[in-house]
């Protein structure tokens, strides 16, 4: 797990001090679309950040309420599902996905809501993956959320809000 992180870190060209924008910007040219830093009010702990990989977008939510060295480690941790391709656990069947989220393809939801434990695999090498990023840059980074707002994007921040 180590090696496949070092080795994405390598090819990301992670310098110090480390703009997690820049890196997000570059990652959209790479996977040529969209990503967008999102801001998400949370009224609970979990989760602190997410990933969403929608049709024509990437888009990861972060925590509003927490510091920037914290931002961008979360930021950096949904990066690193990205990067590996992790999808969510499927524990949700299709008719409560849709409930939850009627207006989202219940894949999406269930990658949205299904990674909330470091317990498995996937969730371990994205939290490496983001804590091996932060200590090649020195842990000197900056975060810089999208400014533009989303408005296609709001029931999707009222369900994660709740």
């Amino acid at each position: 797990m180590r090696k496949r992180c070092e080795e994405e870190i390598r090819r990301l060209r992670i310098s110090t001090p480390l703009d997690v924008t820049a890196l997000c910007e570059r990652l959209a040219e790479q996977r040529g679309r969209p990503l967008h830093l999102l801001a998400l009010t949370s009224r609970t702990s979990n989760p602190s950040g997410l990933w969403v990989a929608a049709k024509k977008a990437d888009y990861i939510f972060y925590d509003e309420s927490v510091g920037e060295a914290h931002r961008a480690h979360i930021v950096l941790h949904e990066i690193g599902h990205m990067v590996f391709e992790h999808a969510g656990v499927a524990e949700l069947d299709d008719l409560t996905a849709r409930l939850l989220a009627p207006n989202l393809d219940p894949k999406v939801v269930r990658q949205l809501l299904c990674r909330d434990s470091y317990d498995n695999e996937h969730e371990q090498e994205a939290e490496l993956f983001a804590t091996v990023v932060l200590m090649r840059a020195g842990f000197e980074v900056t975060v810089t959320p999208d400014a533009g707002a989303h408005p296609e994007l709001a029931r999707l921040r009222e369900v994660l809000s709740a």
